[in-house]
């Protein structure tokens, strides 16, 4: 049962109107559906095994993002024709033709590269792993309110839950939901990946052992009481546990390099600390010492971890420094860390987990929580939107490809700006921003030492809730 309170917006309104539906004439298939969402479910729809050789995907509702590819290559395409609106918004055409017959679920795929960005799809593994699997490019936290951590959000009843695109998107904004003994492993691993806080308590236990034991360690905490962040962290070491352990498609982490260049070497023993901490197995540091000489005790701080320690002379700019530390990385991912912020210990996970299932070019979290030192006062502020694409994350948490660097010029040689700089010229390129939930990373805003100062009272008037220290939750 799902609650009244639970008002869809008018594109959703809109894509269950228009709805889903496949019309064929021999070998030609015309099809159709109100959103992305609903073209997604249709890959794997009853049409999917079907052959067809003309096929043209028609989508009632496609919004313009800076984001834009065309049609991936596929086997046999002969020919592909993609009209998008001229507005900001309106119905998008995928036209395809085949030399012989291919099943309409891979053209159905073939359509959706050129019009949601996506990672390649998941494809049945050469061994049997762990059969608790769900497409996590379908099923997660994209589009998650922050209405749904307070009080007053709604809670499902779900005796058997579907995640077709109407489902999905009246998860969104559910705070939490029961399930039922009938759910199986998978749904159940699939729900929690949502971020709706999940009762499992009447799941048979033989279902709840299918799942791994950080779901289930998360699944067993008592609620987290009416605190909003203290919900916010309950759903997302919930989502993050079930991304990291059922996602179809994920396989070993990627190698991530973080990049770190400093002229303060008195702020390395806490961010190398943290980075140390850092629960992602598969982790370099590059540190590049800009103009100052290492401190006592660095190669024992950084002891376990692969690392590279580079110096840099004081005139070489920023944008030098991070360009040469991003030559020397060895990961296939790389991610900026800024000297003097907080990250929690699961904070490359997040970054990683999210380029997953966003399928972005760039990933990244936004500065909401602050600490503003002088004053020993940490805040939440509003600051972009979460758990979707946008124009913009912090630059002391991006992380995306090394060869996406390279691919755009790299970090231009200036004094500052140069987070800003690589962003602009991404999009330019066609590259997509994504920003992910904010926990897990504080920024911190000193007297001195930024290149960008409006004044402590802009963050404090745009507080929602203060503390004197950094809250655990904070840092999820």
């Amino acid at each position: 049962m799902i609650s009244a309170e639970l008002r869809a917006s008018a594109p959703e309104r809109l894509a269950d109107a228009v709805g889903t539906r496949v019309v064929r004439l021999g070998t030609t298939a015309l099809v159709i559906a109100g959103s992305v969402d609903q073209l997604r479910d249709m890959a794997a729809g009853p049409f999917a095994a079907e052959p067809a050789t003309r096929v043209r995907v028609l989508v009632a509702y496609w919004r313009h993002t800076p984001w834009s590819a065309p049609v991936a290559p596929a086997r046999h395409l002969i020919r592909h024709r993609v009209a998008r609106p001229h507005l900001r918004r309106g119905s998008a055409v995928v036209s395809l033709r085949y030399a012989r017959p291919v099943p309409l679920g891979d053209a159905i795929r073939t359509a959706l590269t050129a019009l949601a960005p996506s990672n390649p799809w998941p494809r049945a593994a050469p061994v049997v792993a762990d059969p608790v699997r769900f497409d996590a490019t379908r099923v997660n936290p994209r589009g998650r309110r922050p209405a749904a951590y307070r009080p007053e959000a709604p809670r499902l009843l779900l005796d058997s839950p579907t995640f077709d695109a109407a489902a999905l998107a009246r998860l969104r904004g559910a705070g939490a939901a029961t399930v039922g003994p009938r759910v199986g492993p998978a749904a159940l691993a699939a729900l929690c990946a949502t971020g709706v806080l999940v009762d499992a308590s009447a799941v048979p236990v033989t279902i709840r052992a299918a799942l791994a034991p950080d779901l289930l360690a998360v699944l067993d905490e008592p609620p987290p009481g009416p605190d909003a962040l203290a919900v916010e962290a309950r759903s997302v070491r919930q989502r993050r546990a079930a991304l990291r352990h059922h996602a179809a498609g994920l396989g070993d982490p990627p190698a991530v390099t973080a990049i770190l260049a400093t002229r303060r070497p008195e702020l390395l023993g806490p961010v190398l600390a943290m980075l140390a901490g850092q629960t992602y197995p598969r982790l370099e540091i590059v540190i590049c010492l800009h103009g100052v000489s290492a401190p006592p005790g660095l190669v024992e701080a950084l002891s376990g971890r692969p690392h590279q320690i580079v110096e840099v002379p004081a005139e070489a700019s920023f944008g030098t420094v991070l360009g040469l530390a991003t030559a020397r990385a060895a990961g296939t991912l790389v991610t900026k860390v800024d000297d003097d912020d907080t990250y929690g210990p699961e904070h490359v996970w997040d970054l990683v987990l999210a380029r997953h299932y966003s399928g972005a070019t760039l990933v990244g979290k936004g500065s909401e929580l602050v600490f503003l030192e002088d004053r020993g006062t940490v805040l939440r502020r509003r600051s972009g939107v979460p758990e979707a694409f946008g124009e913009m994350v912090s630059g002391g948490t991006m992380l995306l490809a090394k060869g996406d660097i390279e691919a755009v010029g790299g970090w231009r040689p200036v004094p500052r700006s140069v987070d800003l700089g690589l962003i602009q010229r991404l999009v330019r390129a066609g590259g997509t921003i994504y920003r992910t939930h904010p926990l897990g990373y504080v920024y911190h805003r000193r007297a001195t030492g930024h290149t960008w100062d409006p004044g402590e009272d802009y963050f404090l008037r745009n507080a929602s809730a203060t503390w004197p220290a950094i809250p655990p939750d904070a840092l999820a």
